[in-house]
């Protein structure tokens, strides 16, 4: 075992650490970065899974989780809510490919599947991963009194075309979403 690519491989992914998105920590003191955000929506994977209708694959869908934004390292992180968002992905892939160039052997092949499962969201666990990918961040906007949102220029349907994701595939959670959009509204936290 090659322990010493092993020490380069986890420092390199550390790096996410560094990836700070436009969400808030819970106590509105600081944004959180795209570790916090993973290791939280893969609790919140754990957490929820059995309330999922379709059968998913949960060890797929808990390293899904994790990786998902590990190509942020390379590219930043653009909120869904930028135009440019769009543009990134090429970025992204170019990181994790030649990440997965340099460190053979030590996850990457497999990190490199997920990623782009994840982003063809052709299956059921890519699907739910984006699901809680979506929540979280309006769940901290409704906690912070939507001052991610407030700070982006944010109006109210853009929140719910974002979410589109989650109509689709948790209709429930998109009702409450909705519900929840419009009490921000009327608090002044999202313009409509």
């Amino acid at each position: 075992m090659d322990y010493d690519r092993i020490f380069d491989f986890i420092v390199e992914l550390d790096k996410l650490k560094g990836v700070y998105r436009k969400s808030y920590l819970s106590d509105g003191s600081r944004n959180e970065n795209s570790a916090e955000h993973s290791w939280h929506l893969t609790i919140a994977v754990l957490m929820l899974h059995k309330e999922i209708d379709d059968e998913i694959d949960l060890l797929k869908t808990l390293k899904m989780s994790l990786v998902h934004d590990i190509c942020e390292i390379g590219a930043g992180d653009i909120s869904v809510f930028d135009e440019a968002r769009d543009d990134i992905q090429p970025d992204e892939k170019e990181y994790l490919t030649e990440l997965c160039g340099r460190f053979p052997g030590t996850f990457t092949d497999e990190l490199l599947t997920l990623w782009e499962e994840y982003e063809a969201q052709q299956s059921c666990e890519s699907r739910w991963v984006k699901v809680f990918d979506r929540l979280l961040p309006f769940c901290m906007n409704l906690i912070t009194k939507g001052r991610s949102w407030q700070e982006q220029g944010v109006i109210r349907d853009q929140v719910l075309a974002i979410h589109e994701p989650i109509r689709k595939q948790a209709p429930e959670m998109f009702k409450w979403m909705e519900k929840k959009s419009a009490e921000a509204v009327a608090r002044g936290w999202l313009k409509e």
